[in-house]
């Protein structure tokens, strides 16, 4: 299904963008009048994968 839009959050480690991809959630149940939309997680968690700074604080 194609992307309905785009959201970037910052890494509280080291503040690299990321651009999450959202799509329609076709299984999800919604009310009238209501949509419900999946976040693509996938570049979240390659991010994750990857060696790079801890969150301040930690």
């Amino acid at each position: 299904m194609a992307a309905l839009g785009k959201a970037t959050i910052t890494c509280p480690g080291c503040s690299e963008p990321l651009e999450l991809t959202l799509r329609l959630d076709s299984n999800a149940k919604a009310g009238p009048g209501e949509i419900v939309l999946k976040v693509d997680r996938s570049i979240v968690d390659k991010h994750l994968a990857a060696a790079h700074s801890e969150p301040a604080g930690s």
